[in-house]
């Protein structure tokens, strides 16, 4: 390995907490040039791609890691299988409208896996006093100076280790268990692209980074799925309506806006992309071969939460001219999409379950 071009404390590198996103921008315009120059010098005879594959080969996981990752995914689908049961028949005694029971389930797998992921990766950027990265990115890179890779936190180990573990279920569960919506193929392309930035990154030991990432992203995921639970469950078949669950519901949506807007669009631009696209080339090791690929991964990433926040934009517009309720205005079945009125919706979807009788 070789090891970083500067130390952190060197008076060229722009260290901040929060990069300027136009001074970034320049920086960028050049880190991305001179690493790639670096390169051609530290590996002049490297062709793509015989020298990515040969580099692929050479990596070597041992059969813990890889029984460990494949045995929580295969918990997880199980957990998931089991609450999906559960969850249907409590949705049918408590009065739950037809659409929603395949919904209720699959919004509460969600919630209770990301808040609880999330909530560990809060801990550990908050209060584990050896790491600091979300207040200084950079930061990330300090224990690469030694010119050997670093040892790794047994939380980051634990976070790696499930987070692998759930995109593996999520690849199988947006095929056979999810509802079909209008993005998944791309969610599907997200989970590969996910577990490949958590195995690549995990090879080059690039795990820290890797953290970050996640962290930015879980907490909108559950915020995500309190509104749509609360939307589920605000209105009865028997007549109840509840009004703290539409509260709730519209307080959360309004809290997903935002958390998307600040934590997966402006804080991944300039303290994720900030610590890697930058601070990587001249704060890392200069070889990691799979640096490239890790970057542009970051970038598909990036791309997909402005793609994504599209769908949000388009359901506060819709929310705020209609007065309805905030939907999924990826799913088929509801009014954004099928242009049909609620009533309708539950209509046919009574009528698809066959008036099923209530579980005792």
């Amino acid at each position: 390995m070789i090891g970083p071009e500067f130390n952190i404390t060197h008076p060229s590198i722009y260290r901040t907490s929060t990069a300027n996103p136009f001074v970034l921008a320049g920086l960028v315009y050049e880190s991305i040039p001179h690493w790639v120059r670096r390169y051609a010098r530290i590996r002049p005879d490297y062709s793509f791609p015989s020298s990515m594959i040969s580099d692929f080969k050479k990596i070597s996981l041992s059969n813990s890691e890889l029984y460990t990752v494949l045995l929580l995914a295969t918990f997880f689908t199980m957990l998931r299988y089991y609450l999906q049961v559960r969850l249907e028949s409590w949705t049918q005694q408590h009065n739950i409208y037809p659409r929603f029971a395949h919904k209720v389930p699959e919004s509460f797998w969600k919630l209770t896996y990301y808040g609880t992921v999330w909530m560990f990766a809060f801990y550990f950027h908050m209060c584990v006093e050896s790491h600091d990265i979300f207040k200084d990115p950079l930061s990330m890179w300090v224990e690469w100076e030694s010119g050997h890779k670093p040892k790794m936190h047994w939380q980051v180990q634990v976070i790696y280790a499930v987070q692998s573990a759930f995109y593996i279920h999520s690849i199988y569960a947006t095929l056979f268990m999810d509802l079909w919506r209008k993005d998944s193929w791309l969610m599907f392309v997200h989970h590969f692209v996910a577990l490949g930035l958590l195995f690549l990154s995990y090879v080059d030991n690039f795990t820290l980074p890797g953290v970050l990432v996640l962290f930015l992203h879980d907490n909108s995921d559950a915020t995500l799925e309190i509104t749509k639970l609360s939307f589920y469950l605000k209105k009865r078949t028997n007549g109840q309506y509840y009004k703290y669950y539409f509260l709730m519901g519209n307080a959360a949506f309004i809290l997903f806006a935002i958390i998307w807007v600040i934590f997966r669009l402006y804080w991944y631009t300039c303290k994720l992309l900030y610590a890697t696209i930058y601070g990587a080339v001249y704060l890392g090791p200069q070889d990691a071969p799979f640096f490239p690929l890790l970057g542009a991964m970051l970038l598909i990433i990036f791309a997909m939460n402005v793609y994504w926040f599209n769908f949000i934009a388009r359901m506060i517009w819709r929310v705020a001219l209609t007065g309805e309720d905030p939907e999924d205005n990826r799913e088929w079945d509801t009014t954004a999409v099928s242009g049909l009125n609620q009533q309708k919706l539950d209509e046919l979807a009574t009528e698809k379950c066959h008036l099923k009788p209530k579980n005792v």
